[in-house]
């Protein structure tokens, strides 16, 4: 068969599955003829059974709603750090993307991993089909022209092999994953509006409604004047990159004012001391989250005491 170059017509492609200690439910690695990359499926209770031998590697963190995109020079070593993290309870499975022959020496090179982590977090923004859970903000890093266009080929190469794997936070067939563009930017359409710091306000009896965006916890209620996050709730310490811009500078009236300070131990959030009332959820949510598209608001599932103490 004759391929003409402006053909508009995707190309046939074949992938090959392997799993290496057999299983349809466990290990498989994912690979074509064409791609010189490899995708390693990992079922996040089987990771200490891992066989494959360890390298620098992208890798994708993932359940059916969220997604966290690393990078690593040992994935071994890393997938095991982000499994006895509790903030990484939420994990059901891993998608670890490494060199094969010809591009093993190019992924020694740190700059390798770092723009898939980076070039995977846009990716996924774009699609808009999980919520993305970020600790530190990826960074693209300084390439010349023609590294970043043999990264960014070996990317879209790599997209056909993740879906194929499993993974679902780029490409989907399930309507139910698939939320319409127009909603997604009318989350975060509005302005930030008025804040007030340590208001006095009572939730109404079963009006507590808990955050429902990965490990974050927080917790709130609607008001007259918009809606109440309560005391103990926690707030993202880092932001996304579509994330608003008045998102950091009300963070900081927060943090100036005392009532959002660090938790000890953790890196990756900071913690309410008072009440606070925003404008709309739409902007409590976008504060919280650090992200344009952040999480959903669902009836708490324990809005009273476990044990009461007279």
């Amino acid at each position: 068969m004759t391929m003409l170059p402006n053909d508009p017509r995707p190309l046939a492609r074949a992938t090959t599955v392997y799993r290496p200690v057999g299983g349809i439910e466990s290990f498989r690695e994912i690979h074509d003829e064409i791609t010189d990359v490899s995708v390693t499926y990992v079922p996040w209770a089987m990771l200490k059974e891992l066989p494959t031998p360890s390298a620098p590697a992208g890798y994708v963190l993932a359940n059916h709603a969220f997604g966290y995109f690393g990078e690593t020079n040992d994935f071994k070593r890393r997938l095991n750090e982000h499994a006895r993290d509790n903030n990484k309870a939420w994990v059901r499975e891993a998608f670890v993307i490494t060199g094969k022959s010809k591009t093993s020496e190019l992924w020694s090179e740190p700059a390798t991993a770092e723009f898939f982590q980076f070039r995977f977090n846009e990716l996924a923004e774009e699609a808009g089909l999980v919520e993305i859970i970020k600790g530190v903000p990826p960074k693209l890093p300084p390439l010349t022209a023609s590294k970043r266009a043999t990264l960014e080929a070996l990317v879209q190469q790599t997209m056909p092999l993740l879906f194929d794997a499993g993974c679902r936070a780029f490409h989907s067939n399930c309507a139910s994953q698939r939320r319409p563009r127009s909603e997604v930017e009318s989350a975060g359409a509005e302005e930030a509006g008025p804040m007030e710091i340590g208001v006095v306000a009572t939730p109404p009896t079963g009006g507590e409604v808990d955050l429902a965006y990965g490990e974050l916890w927080a917790r709130g209620f609607s008001h007259e004047r918009g809606f109440v996050v309560m005391p103990g709730s926690d707030v993202r310490a880092t932001s996304n990159p579509s994330a608003r811009d008045w998102v950091e500078a009300r963070r900081n009236e927060l943090r100036a004012s005392g009532a959002l300070v660090a938790i000890r131990g953790l890196v990756d959030r900071e913690r309410l001391c008072v009440s606070v009332r925003f404008a709309s959820l739409s902007s409590a949510t976008q504060l919280v989250t650090g992200s344009r598209d952040g999480g959903k608001w669902v009836p708490t599932r324990h809005p009273h005491p476990f044990l009461h103490l007279v």
